[in-house]
C-alpha cells in the first residue's frame, strides 16, 4: 500500500471531524487519535486493526449494521459458520 494511500487516509479521518467546536470533544478526539497513533507505532495494532480503516475501499458494499438485531437479521444461511464441538464423555473422577 503506497504511503500517499495512508496518508490521504489519515487526513479524511480529520477531516470527518473538521466542525467538531465542543473543546472537551475535541479534547476526547485528539486524546483518541493519539492513542491510536502510539498503538501503531508500538506494534500494538496488527496488520488487520490498519487496515479496517480500508475497507470501505476495498468494498463498497461493507458496511456494519446500525443495531445488532439487524444484522442478526440479515445474516443469510450461506454466511453462517456452524461448527460441532463433540468431546468424549469421561467418566465421574476421570480427567482429560
Amino acid at each position: 500500500m503506497p504511503v500517499s494511500a495512508i496518508r490521504t487516509k489519515i487526513r479524511q479521518e480529520f477531516e470527518r471531524h473538521r466542525y467538531v467546536s465542543q473543546l472537551k470533544t475535541v479534547d476526547v478526539l485528539l486524546f483518541n487519535s493519539h492513542q491510536e497513533y502510539q498503538e501503531t507505532l508500538n506494534f500494538w495494532k496488527q496488520l488487520t486493526h490498519v487496515l479496517k480503516y480500508f475497507r470501505m475501499e476495498e468494498d463498497p458494499k461493507a458496511k456494519l449494521p446500525k443495531t445488532f438485531i439487524q444484522g442478526f437479521l440479515e445474516c443469510k444461511e450461506g454466511d453462517l459458520q456452524i461448527f460441532h464441538v463433540t468431546a468424549p464423555l469421561l467418566a465421574p473422577g476421570e480427567r482429560c
